[in-house]
């Protein structure tokens, strides 16, 4: 396990949703999937951007992934594939340093159980 950690990093996937309700969606999907070891949700934010020529102002909620680098593709086009939105932010941003407890659990929670 400890060679796992090492060698591989953490990574945060960073996305917004329309509702509560989606954003429980996308991260019960990638949770679920083990592509992902935790989204936390944070609802109340508000988004302001221009959209076909006006200038919109929407309630968002915010969804993190906490995952490993191996599993952001996957993870990444798993969210992609259930937004509602045509045009998603989909990021990822890989952690500098993480404490060595946590990692492990991404790890461990990010790798596929066997079907045996």
């Amino acid at each position: 396990m400890t060679d796992d950690v090492a060698e591989e990093s953490i990574v945060f996937i960073y996305t917004t949703a329309p509702s509560v309700e989606v954003a429980r969606q996308l991260a019960k999907a990638v949770v679920e999937a083990r592509l992902a070891a935790c989204a936390n949700m944070l609802p109340g934010l508000e988004a302001i951007y221009e959209w076909d020529g006006a200038l919109q102002q929407e309630a968002e909620v915010a969804v993190l992934f906490k995952t490993r680098a191996t599993c952001v593709a996957a993870a990444m086009d798993m969210i992609a594939a259930n937004h509602p939105y045509d045009t998603p932010a989909i990021t990822a941003f890989t952690a500098t340093d993480a404490a060595p407890d946590f990692a492990a659990w991404v790890m461990a929670q990010t790798t596929r159980q066997s079907s045996s």
